[in-house]
């Protein structure tokens, strides 16, 4: 008798971005790969190349789409979407010079805007997110490109652990061009694996 469904997803955050004058970039446009990035991007798809692969989906910001396009080129005929579901995080911190974000920052005690995502409106939205890829693609594989706090936001909201910035800190927090793999089945819990693929550790 086979076993319920199994849905692999290998959630990647974006590589490395260029950015010249060191500033939180969050939903601004226009951020693209560094050269250091498009390697990274080449790590991503040598390790998920010859993988059963069904879809690509990507963050609409040009960085998540661009490390999306190098890792379907290792997977020919794989399509790529976008999905707004899994956008960077909303905040008002966007713009801000990089050196503000001491030990203990995040973005979200305190916010300084009323458009500020809190961490349980990012998780909302990723698990809508991902109730629809283990809808849409049941049994399959497939990867999706997104951003650095929605990823650890998303381990949060899966084991189960509060949604708090001192939660956000103790986590895996993902550097740039790694994978969190999340294997979901109707009736486990879901197990989640981190593979570094860059070697980087921010």
């Amino acid at each position: 008798m086979n076993g319920p469904a199994r849905t692999d997803i290998y959630v990647v955050r974006h590589a490395h971005v260029h950015n010249p004058n060191d500033i939180l970039y969050g939903r601004l446009p226009r951020f693209r790969l560094s050269e250091l990035g498009w390697k990274q991007a080449q790590k991503l798809a040598a390790f998920l190349s010859g993988r059963s692969i069904e879809t690509i989906y990507s963050s609409p910001l040009l960085r998540a789409r661009q490390t999306a396009e190098v890792i379907a080129q290792s997977l020919p005929g794989v399509p790529v979407r976008q999905s707004k579901l899994i956008l960077e995080v909303r905040t008002g911190y966007e713009g801000k010079p990089n050196s503000i974000m001491k030990p203990g920052f995040s973005f979200y005690e305190p916010m300084v805007a009323e458009s500020d995502e809190s961490m349980e409106v990012v998780y909302e939205r990723l698990s809508r997110f991902l109730q629809r890829l283990v809808v849409r693609h049941a049994g399959q594989s497939v990867v999706v490109v997104t951003h650095a706090d929605p990823i650890a936001i998303m381990r949060l909201g899966l084991l189960h652990l509060p949604l708090t910035v001192s939660s956000l800190h103790a986590t895996v927090y993902p550097a740039r061009a790694t994978i969190n793999l999340v294997t979901l089945t109707p009736d486990r819990k879901p197990v989640i694996t981190y593979f570094n693929v860059s070697g980087e550790r921010n």
